[in-house]
């Protein structure tokens, strides 16, 4: 059944977030089990059909401020002219079928918007049947958002849009139900679940570094469509500081703006500019490969679970690395410098060097290398000594260096919740339990970046995404079902037993 407006407003479970850890996590909760990895026979799936239709549906509310499913993702893609994700065609949010998005584009004629990156090439990956079928090719974002969309009206929920949660409190004996969670929504509404999932993501601050604070016409790129036709008179590059691959497309989106407002742009110089501190990585995927290998992963989550938890945060700072760019976008940046209209600096700004906010435009030193050098897939042992300065004229400086956690943040949800019921922090990131639980015995769970300390360095991709809403969904019930009708002994299930002890009584 699709999504409705038609309700009551109490649930067995309210989802907070309607981005792809939200979907995920419905899904999880509807799927009756799973086609990934082949764990259950043909017949145990056909006794599990038979058992499903006799079981209550769950009644599951997603509330966000949007208007609908995946409006956030579909902003930033906008934003910043995404034509492909980086995850690979297996990682999305339908828990039943592994298969269903590479499914989805052959059933609709889309096979053209998978692109083969040549990731399923790499050595590591070959030998998997994945890469043989399909499923390492990079889906469109249209393709991506079209197969949430519509995953989204195939799944039973009530959505509750256009609102902010305001409050969080733990009741007891609401309407004849034990431990229920009462929400209060921006509109006035009050939500009444027994559980409740966090997926909006880890609440923090933009990373702003020091040395231009100070400086005037700074902006974060998510502020990019209100300041960027200001100034498009001016003759002056853009600079963009951050090293990963947000900076890289905000470096290339400030390029195609540019070439827009000027036909002839090739020999007029560098209308970006980028600065990073290191080197950029070129790798396929920000974490290492071996987190997406079927073969390996367990072994991965393994040994970041042996991490104590005060040392996790910096497992997962190792993990990343501080970002890193695909091989298809730093084809385009090579192209664009040899060009001549984008130049690329490794250095640091000098924090004094700034004009005031009278000038359109604002004078910066940096000190960087006289040969920018790039890494790929594994850092080279470089010299780290900045030997040239430029004094640069730029008429805006957008910063795209992440954002520092902080799920204490003043007015977020998540601070909101910290203060019901205090855990400890580290980093930024709460520290929750192996289910997922916000803390133990509370049904409050947490998916996404927010639970990275407990899912691993890939908790806000794809990937990780799915792994976080199956454990939530496991500890919410949603098959436990299965043990005792389905993956039990057949001849119980049959009742052989007691024709056994019959023919014993003859």
């Amino acid at each position: 059944m699709a999504a409705n407006t038609n309700y009551n407003n109490v649930f067995d479970v309210c989802i907070v977030g309607a981005g792809p850890a939200g979907l995920a996590t419905l899904s999880a909760l509807h799927s009756p089990y799973s086609l990934e990895g082949g764990t259950m026979t043909e017949s145990q799936k056909e006794r599990a059909l038979k058992y499903l239709k006799l079981l209550p549906k769950k009644s599951i509310c997603v509330v966000d401020q949007a208007a609908g499913w995946m409006e956030s993702w579909q902003t930033n893609f906008d934003t910043l002219s995404i034509e492909y994700l980086r995850s690979p065609a297996l990682a999305h949010p339908d828990m039943f079928d592994p298969n269903a998005l590479l499914s989805y584009a052959v059933r609709h004629g889309r096979e053209e918007e998978l692109l083969e990156s040549g990731c399923g090439d790499m050595k590591k990956l070959f030998a998997l049947g994945q890469s043989q079928i399909g499923l390492w090719k990079l889906p469109s974002t249209r393709l991506f958002v079209d197969f949430c969309l519509d995953l989204a009206k195939s799944l039973s929920h009530c959505f509750i849009g256009e609102t902010l949660v305001t409050e969080v409190n733990h009741l007891n004996d609401i309407r004849g139900k034990k431990e229920r969670f009462r929400l209060a929504l921006s509109n006035g509404m009050n939500i009444y679940a027994t559980a409740v999932v966090l997926a909006v993501g880890a609440a923090g601050h933009p990373i702003v570094p020091t040395c231009i604070q100070r400086c005037p016409h700074v902006h974060h790129w998510t502020s990019l469509s209100t300041f960027t036709k200001r100034k498009e008179g001016i003759n002056c590059p853009v600079m963009v500081v951050g090293g990963g691959l947000t900076a890289v497309q905000v470096a290339l989106k400030q390029l195609n703006i540019a070439e827009k407002a000027t036909s002839d742009s090739i020999g007029l110089g560098p209308q970006v500019i980028l600065v990073s501190k290191r080197p950029l990585v070129e790798k396929h995927f920000d974490i290492n490969v071996e987190w997406f290998d079927l073969r390996k992963a367990n072994k991965c989550i393994s040994d970041f679970y042996h991490h104590p938890m005060g040392k996790r945060s910096q497992a997962l700072k190792e993990a990343r690395r501080g970002g890193s760019v695909p091989p298809m976008y730093m084809m385009q940046l090579v192209q664009a410098e040899q060009d001549g209209r984008l130049l690329c600096l490794v250095g640091d700004i000098e924090s004094d060097a700034y004009k005031t906010s009278n000038s359109p435009t604002t004078r910066v030193r940096v000190h960087h290398r006289a040969s920018p050098k790039r890494n790929v897939d594994k850092p080279h042992h470089l010299n780290d000594t900045f030997n040239a300065v430029s004094l640069l004229q730029v008429k805006e400086i957008i910063v795209a260096c992440g954002v520092h956690p902080d799920c204490k943040k003043p007015r977020s949800l998540t601070a909101m919740v910290h203060s019901k019921w205090p855990i400890q922090v580290e980093s930024g990131l709460p520290c929750v339990t192996q289910d997922l639980r916000w803390k133990e015995g509370l049904d409050l769970f947490v998916v996404g970046s927010l639970g990275s300390l407990n899912i691993g360095p890939d908790a806000g991709n794809l990937m990780g995404i799915r792994r976080a809403a199956q454990i939530a969904a496991n500890a919410l019930g949603s098959r436990s079902w299965l043990r005792g009708s389905v993956l039990a002994n057949p001849f119980e299930a049959l009742e052989w037993s007691s024709v056994l002890r019959n023919r014993n009584k003859r």
